[in-house]
C-alpha cells in the first residue's frame, strides 16, 4: 500500500507571514518617520540658533575692530601732527624769530616746509602763537594775524599755560580737526607755541578704505562749550560734524535717538529698510573731555535666508536617505526572521 505524503500548505503559510510583515511595516514606519522628523527638526532648529549666535558674535567682534581702527587712526594722526610741529619748532632760527615776533622771518623760514607738508601730508593748519595767546602767523591764512585766540583755542591755551606739548582732537570755531602743538624755545626759554593741524576727512576715508565701514563724527554741542558752525546738520542734541556718507548717517540719526556714551556699544539698526551693524564710542578731545562720539556702520549681508534654505534642504535629503535605509533594513530583517 503506497504511503501517502502530505505537502505543507506553502502558499497558505507564506501568505499570513507576508501579511504580518506588511502589518509590522505599517505599524513601525509612522513611528520611525515621526522620530526622524523630530530629531531632524530639533537639529535644524539648534543649527539655526547656533548660526544666529555665531553671526551676531562675529558682527560684534568686527564692529569693535572697526571702532579700534577709528581710535587708532585718530591717535596716530595726533602723534603725526605733533611730530611735525616739534620738528618745525626746533628748526634753527625759528625760536629766535618767534621771540622777536618777526613775522617776515618766520614766514620765510616756514614757507618751504609748509608748501611741502600741505601737498604731501595733508597739513591744513601751520602757524605760530605768542605767549600772550595771540596768533602771530598763519601760514594757511597769512592775511589774518595778531588776533587774540584765548577765547576759542583751548588747546593753545593749555599748551602755553602748562608749558607742555598737546596733541589730539580739538573743536573750535574753525571746525573739527586733529592738532599737534609744540613749545617753541629760545635760549631754553619758552617764547610761544607752534601748531600743525590735519583735516579729519582723509582720516575717515582711510578707515573706510581699510574696513569697508562708513564712519562719522557726531558732536554734542552741550559738551563742547564752543559755538559750532550753524550750517552743520543737527539732530536733536547732536550735530553731524563729518562723515563718509552724510545721507546714510542723517537717516540713522533721524530714526534713532542716540546719545554720547562712555563705552563702546554695538547694536543693529534699520536704515531705509536695510539692516546695519552700528558701533558707537566716545569721542574725547585733547584734554580727555567727552565731546561727542564716533559712529561706524556696516550693512548686514542678506544671506540668512539662503543659508537656512540650504540647511533645511540638506536636512530633508538626509531624512529621506535615512528613511530609505531604514525601510530596506527593516524589510531584510523581517524576511530573515520568516526563514526557518
Amino acid at each position: 500500500m503506497p504511503l501517502e505524503t502530505t505537502a505543507p500548505p506553502v502558499a497558505e503559510t507564506v501568505a499570513p507571514s507576508r501579511a504580518r510583515s506588511s502589518h509590522a511595516v505599517r505599524l513601525v514606519a509612522p513611528a520611525v518617520a515621526l522620530v526622524i522628523t523630530i530629531v531632524l527638526g530639533g537639529m535644524v532648529l539648534l543649527q539655526m540658533r547656533a548660526q544666529d549666535a555665531i553671526a551676531e558674535r562675529d558682527r560684534d567682534t568686527r564692529m569693535r575692530l572697526v571702532a579700534g581702527a577709528v581710535t587708532g587712526a585718530f591717535d596716530n594722526a595726533g602723534k603725526f601732527a605733533l611730530s611735525l610741529a616739534e620738528t618745525s619748532a626746533r628748526r634753527p632760527n625759528v625760536g629766535e624769530a618767534l621771540a622777536r615776533r618777526d613775522r617776515a622771518r618766520l614766514q620765510a623760514l616756514s614757507q618751504g616746509p609748509y608748501d611741502y607738508l600741505s601737498r604731501q601730508a595733508g597739513v591744513q593748519i601751520y602757524g605760530f602763537h605768542t605767549t600772550d595767546l595771540r596768533y602771530l602767523l598763519r601760514m594757511h591764512r597769512p592775511e589774518t594775524f595778531d588776533d587774540d585766540i584765548s577765547g576759542f583755542r583751548p588747546m593753545v591755551v593749555a599748551a602755553n599755560r602748562a608749558r607742555r606739548a598737546q596733541a589730539g582732537v580739538e573743536i573750535g570755531i574753525a571746525g573739527l580737526g586733529v592738532r599737534g602743538i609744540a613749545i617753541v624755545e629760545h635760549d631754553k626759554v619758552p617764547v610761544g607755541t607752534m601748531e600743525v593741524g590735519l583735516d579729519l576727512r582723509p582720516i575717515l576715508d582711510l578707515v573706510k578704505a581699510s574696513t569697508n565701514a562708513d564712519v562719522a563724527v557726531v558732536i554734542a554741542p552741550a559738551m563742547v562749550g564752543v559755538a559750532l558752525d550753524p550750517k552743520l546738520p543737527r539732530f536733536g542734541d547732536l550735530v553731524l560734524a563729518l562723515s563718509t556718507d552724510d545721507d546714510r548717517f542723517a537717516a540713522l540719526l533721524k530714526s534713532t535717538r542716540m546719545r554720547a556714551l562712555r563705552d563702546v556699544e554695538v547694536t543693529t539698526r534699520e536704515i531705509d529698510g536695510r539692516s546695519f551693524s552700528v558701533v558707537s564710542q566716545p569721542l574725547v578731545d585733547f584734554s580727555g573731555r567727552l565731546v561727542g562720539m564716533t559712529v561706524a556702520l556696516e550693512e548686514i549681508p542678506n544671506d540668512r535666508g539662503r543659508l537656512r534654505t540650504e540647511l533645511v534642504v540638506a536636512a530633508l535629503c538626509g531624512g529621506i536617505l535615512v528613511w530609505i535605509v531604514f525601510a530596506v533594513l527593516l524589510r531584510i530583517a523581517l524576511t530573515a526572521r520568516r526563514r526557518p
